[in-house]
């Protein structure tokens, strides 16, 4: 099994004066507690399981430098791609180049690679500790509103949820994410999605959904209410499809997105709204993730002249212009 690095309860004269010194101390996967007014009560946050997604790690550095501030109950904390992370061009990669998506290897087996046994190691910390709650703290791929994820909706995740976010997604996709350990575990799983790194507002909407996750005396008395979204689909590339992004379509490409994709994220898609061009195989360069079945795109796009578009009116998440997300994840979510 991979070991965490355990510090415990690191005062704000040892943390570093930036995110990234905070990081160089810690140099791998590591765990740090802190503790709460209340002791007999803790709750686990996740952050850093994609190396290019910082927003939850700044937010905890800057609770954690304030020096001032002693959380409502004990905190757990656990950082996953630290070394990723700290690989230059930093906060650049996803998950370094031939290694496994730390996000997909939250189920069995294990024991294949690193991932695999340091998600091991992340779910027996959380075990250990019997939280009343787990919340994965991520940035979204391209610029976004912020958002939650669950696997399988409740009242306690949605009133979770709402001290981050203002809506909520109710998956049924099984991807070998965090959040769909959460029977196993028996403790509500949240995943918040903080918006895209570079938006101006995520810093504070980490900020504030943190302060507030650790703040808060009871977190399921009463809550800002949320609005939910089921059953999401992922538009996915097949057959080791070529995708680029531009205004125009580009011959020697399969697919093409415009490269204004990010901007129908959380804004209603219409019919006629053109999504990009095909070329060479048509829509079969696309297949959608529905639940745990593949779909032909047929059923959700439709082909026009060399351009695709919704058959119906749908609502698009995730959507990003970055390539290699692209190929090794998705195109985009929708619903």
């Amino acid at each position: 099994m991979q070991n965490l690095k355990v510090w415990d309860n690191p005062s704000k004269d040892v943390v570093g004066d930036t995110p990234v010194d905070f990081l160089r101390m810690l140099g791998g996967a590591a765990v740090i507690y802190i503790d709460g007014r209340d002791s007999s009560r803790t709750r686990v946050l996740v952050t850093l399981t994609h190396g290019n997604e910082p927003s939850g790690l700044r937010a905890v550095h800057r609770w954690l430098a304030a020096g001032d501030r002693q959380p409502a109950v004990n905190i757990v904390v656990i950082l996953g791609a630290v070394a990723t992370a700290l690989t230059q061009p930093l906060f650049f990669y996803r998950h370094l180049p031939g290694r496994r998506d730390l996000n997909r290897c939250f189920r069995a087996p294990y024991d294949e690679d690193d991932e695999g046994r340091l998600a091991l190691a992340m779910l027996d910390e959380i075990r250990k500790h019997r939280p009343e709650a787990v919340v994965d703290m991520h940035n979204t791929s391209g610029s976004s509103n912020p958002f939650a994820i669950v696997s399988g909706d409740s009242e306690k995740k949605r009133r979770l949820a709402g001290w981050f976010v203002d809506c909520l997604i109710n998956s049924d996709l099984r991807l070998g994410a965090l959040m769909e350990r959460d029977a196993e575990l028996d403790v509500p799983i949240v995943t918040v999605e903080a918006g895209g790194v570079q938006d101006s507002k995520t810093a504070d909407n980490a900020w504030l959904g943190v302060s507030n996750y650790f703040s808060q005396v009871d977190l399921y008395q009463s809550a800002p209410q949320v609005y939910v979204l089921h059953n999401p689909l992922r538009l996915e590339l097949c057959h080791d499809a070529s995708i680029d992004y531009s205004d125009r379509c580009l011959p020697d490409t399969q697919v093409v997105v415009r490269k204004d994709i990010e901007a129908f994220n959380f804004v209603p898609v219409r019919c006629e709204d053109m999504l990009g061009w095909l070329n060479g195989g048509g829509l079969g360069n696309l297949k959608v993730i529905k639940g745990e079945q593949t779909c032909d795109a047929e059923v959700f796009f439709r082909l026009e002249e060399g351009k695709f578009y919704p058959r119906n009116k749908m609502q698009v998440f995730m959507a990003t212009t970055q390539r290699n997300i692209a190929v090794s994840d998705c195109l985009f979510y929708f619903i």
